[in-house]
């Protein structure tokens, strides 16, 4: 029976129960267990705690809740999360434990299902499975259990002798019918069986055989292509795979003398092979019908809008997919398995957990896209988090930086009048962390808050890095609330912007406007629109995938305030970029809203950092590219329109005017190739 053991090796500080930063269901689960079972140390519950899945700790606190004694009653009632504590609680020296002992057999085994007073081993289960299916045999008539196929055990044997008998292939290794080999003499299956090459009759290619159609025999591709683009017959007009020929006309299988029309068994569209016979929108209905039948009635009906949207999608086969494969389908059936309603707050708990924050983030964005729950900023939910983690980790400054973060940090961040950027959580992050460091330094040398001086943060400047000018703005915050004392932290230089040489510069726009084969399409689009308008790739990314505008002839795209004319070469370039997926449109993924989709969850954008790295490897270092453009255009324009047209602020657009107020030729430095 699986235990659950504890990760990694825990220091002491991490044995001790704390208040501060510990989820209160962990609490409970603790509580829970050393009251019944007030032998065990209350260290070692709180390392098997601690080593639970966030949904285990939710199932346990809700049995033994209803079940006080259900750790030393062996009763057969306990869910599996319930019956690994008890075996882990049994590993950890804890004698008074009871495993729970099956309802039918009352043997001590693992107990998979539950039945009427109880729950049953595995074995037990498949008897009352056996038992419960009882009906007319197909064969005698007789009413008997029907294990298999609609006829009882000895129908079902006598017809097992009659057929041919089943044998190992010598490749696959299945058991299946299956005949000797010609060439090496060799027992293989009819799937593993050598077929000799014969011209496709669709596509000519000389290839092993799919099939065998009314227009002949037909490649693996060729196979695929047709099963998967149904059209009208010319015979009977209904859509249909087109699987043979009528007066040199395609036509479906009915109409050329096949016994087989490959419709979907239920409703009698085109079905595709690979899923029993079904077409893909009742596969992907009976999935769903299977995924959500398994949830609590609650579940269901807040997930009611998720199950509409899988429904009415437009790519039936990506969201079957992601009901039977994706860990995220699983996470969530884990979830309101245990009778918790989903919301941000249940997945950012689960967020903490190791190894769930990709599944956990990629299930917030269907819950959110289908409307279940609300929409959110989750760059600054994801800042929220990290300062919980911040406090939760120095207790003793906790009045600080809860008041700093909540009370300046935060309430800045939700007023800006731009959308939020992974760059502006960093930055929100890093401020914390820097005041955390100047408190715990002066906290280690007996100094309050109050009692720094300008000495003392000198002193701590000068023995760090230079990001601790970060805490500039913690102590100028400090100092208006009346917390500390004026205290001057100096502004970090800027290094002087490196630009490309002109000609390095023309050179590679024009690669990126007519280069069709030496660049990839969005290298082109995102090079570009650094090298023309000096944009930041956290700009880049968050371009929509219908983000030009048409007015007449031209062609604009909303940079700033202000929507910029795009030249014809780069229109064509974006309209190209933003274009349906053909990957989405047979099916195999789903079509994002972004012109710079996320590989791995096509509901985000790319990041910044990824797509600056992909630029930087075609040659296009962004910080060179982007500072020659600024220049050009600073010259050319006012700082007003400057900032409008570019979306950039008037401060910075204004430091750019001086800049270019000066020679050109002090400015210029040849960048690295």
């Amino acid at each position: 029976m699986t235990t659950y053991v504890a990760e990694g090796t825990r220091s002491e500080s991490r044995t001790v129960e704390k208040t501060a930063g510990t989820p209160p269901l962990h609490l409970a689960v603790v509580g829970q267990i050393a009251a019944r079972l007030p032998e065990l140390e209350r260290a070692t519950v709180q390392e098997i705690v601690s080593a639970m899945h966030g949904s285990t700790r939710r199932v346990i606190h809700d049995h033994l809740a209803e079940h006080a004694d259900a750790l030393v009653s062996g009763s057969s009632l306990a869910p599996p999360a319930v019956q690994r504590l008890i075996q882990t609680l049994a590993d950890a020296g804890c004698g008074r434990v009871q495993a729970p002992l099956c309802h039918r057999c009352n043997r001590d085994r693992p107990l998979v299902q539950t039945v009427e007073g109880g729950r049953v081993c595995g074995g037990c289960a498949g008897a009352l499975a056996y038992a419960a299916s009882v009906g007319v045999c197909g064969e005698c008539a007789r009413t008997r259990p029907l294990p298999a196929q609609g006829l009882c055990s000895a129908c079902y044997a006598r017809g097992l002798t009659q057929r041919t008998p089943k044998t190992g292939c010598a490749q696959c290794g299945r058991h299946r019918v299956c005949r000797r080999s010609r060439t090496d003499g060799r027992s293989l299956c009819d799937t593993c069986r050598p077929r000799r090459p014969v011209p496709c009759s669709l596509c000519g290619t000389s290839a092993q055989a799919q099939a065998c159609w009314p227009l002949g025999p037909v490649c693996g591709n060729c196979y695929a292509r047709v099963r998967m683009n149904p059209a009208p017959c010319a015979a009977c007009g209904q859509t249909r795979a087109l699987i043979g020929r009528i007066d040199g006309a395609p036509a479906c299988g009915p109409c050329s003398g096949a016994t087989t029309d490959y419709s979907c068994t239920r409703c009698s569209n085109p079905a595709d092979a690979m899923i029993g016979g079904l077409c893909e929108p009742c596969a992907l209905d009976a999935t769903a019908a299977d995924y959500f039948a398994g949830l609590p009635a609650p579940a269901q009906e807040q997930l009611r809008p998720l199950r509409n949207r899988l429904l009415d999608g437009e790519h039936p086969r990506a969201a079957r997919s992601w009901l039977k494969h994706s860990a995220s389908a699983r996470l969530l059936s884990e979830i309101v398995s245990s009778r918790e309603r989903i919301s941000h707050e249940t997945l950012d708990t689960l967020c903490r957990e190791p190894g769930q924050g990709q599944a956990v983030g990629y299930l917030r964005d269907v819950l959110v896209d289908a409307g279940v729950l609300a929409p959110r900023d989750e760059h600054i939910a994801t800042v929220e988090r990290r300062f919980t983690q911040l406090i939760g980790a120095h207790p003793q400054l906790a009045t600080y930086l809860y008041a700093y973060g909540h009370g300046s940090v935060l309430p800045r961040l939700r007023n800006r009048e731009r959308p939020s950027t992974e760059y502006v959580a960093e930055w929100a992050t890093a401020r914390m962390t820097v005041a955390a460091e100047l408190l715990t330094w002066a906290r280690d040398r007996g100094l309050a808050l109050d009692e720094l001086a300008q000495e003392h943060v000198d002193q701590w400047l000068g023995e760090g890095t230079s990001t601790r000018h970060n805490v500039r703005d913690f102590l100028v915050w400090a100092a208006d609330d009346g917390r500390a004392q004026r205290l001057h932290v100096p502004h970090r230089d800027r290094p002087t912007p490196i630009g490309l040489e002109a000609r390095s510069h023309w050179e590679l726009l024009q690669r990126c406007l007519h280069d069709d084969h030496g660049l990839p399409l969005e290298v082109r689009v995102a090079g570009a629109l650094v090298l023309f308008y000096g944009q930041q790739a956290t700009r880049i990314v968050s371009l929509a995938r219908d983000c030009l505008q048409h007015l007449g002839e031209d062609s604009y795209l909303l940079l700033g305030e202000t929507p910029v004319m795009l030249p014809p070469a780069l229109t064509r370039l974006v309209a190209e970029l933003g274009a349906p997926d053909p990957q989405s449109a047979t099916g195999g993924g789903t079509m994002s809203r972004w012109l710079f989709p996320n590989a791995r969850n096509r509901m985000r954008h790319q990041s910044a950092a990824s797509l600056t790295a992909v630029l930087n490897n075609h040659g296009i270092t962004v910080k060179p590219a982007r500072a020659t453009a600024l220049m050009n255009a600073a010259m050319d324009l006012p700082p007003a329109e400057f900032s409008a047209k570019l979306g950039i602020h008037l401060i910075t657009a204004e430091q750019w005017r001086r800049r270019a107020s000066r020679a050109w030729t002090a400015f210029i430095t040849t960048a690295p190739a």
